[in-house]
Order: structure tokens, then C-alpha cells, then sequence
């Protein structure tokens, strides 16, 4: 389970740089909405960072969870 939630906590971790770095805030004057818009500025939602960080606090509460796994003794 520890080999799992690293990987999970990795893979969040990649998702987040990369949509940081992709996609830039974009303030849309008509809408309230709050979107952001990828290099070519087509608006998009901001639906990607948020898996990066939920998938990142899944990784790390996993591995936590992991460190007090203690077997039940018959």
C-alpha cells in the first residue's frame, strides 16, 4: 500500500505542476465564472488542478494511513 499511495502522491504531484504550468488564469469580464485558458486561448474550466490536488491529498492520506496499518493478530 506504500509502493501505491507514492505512486498516487507522484502522479498528483505531475498532474498539478503540469496544469499550473499549462494553463493560465483568465479573467472573463461577462461570465463570473472563474476559468482558464490553455496557450492556444480556448477558456476552459479549472477542473484539471483540482484532480491534481485531490489526487495528491488521496496519495498522501494513503501513506499515512499505511504507516499505522497494523494486522489483526488471531
Amino acid at each position: 500500500m506504500k509502493v501505491i499511495s507514492i505512486i498516487i502522491t507522484l502522479v498528483g504531484l505531475a498532474v498539478l505542476i503540469y496544469c499550473l504550468t499549462y494553463f493560465r488564469p483568465a479573467l472573463n469580464v461577462v461570465d463570473s465564472d472563474t476559468l482558464t485558458s490553455n496557450p492556444k486561448g480556448a477558456m476552459t474550466s479549472e477542473w484539471p488542478v483540482f484532480i491534481g490536488i485531490l489526487t495528491t491529498f488521496v496519495g498522501i492520506t494513503f501513506f499515512f494511513v499505511s504507516l499505522s496499518d497494523k494486522t489483526a493478530k488471531k
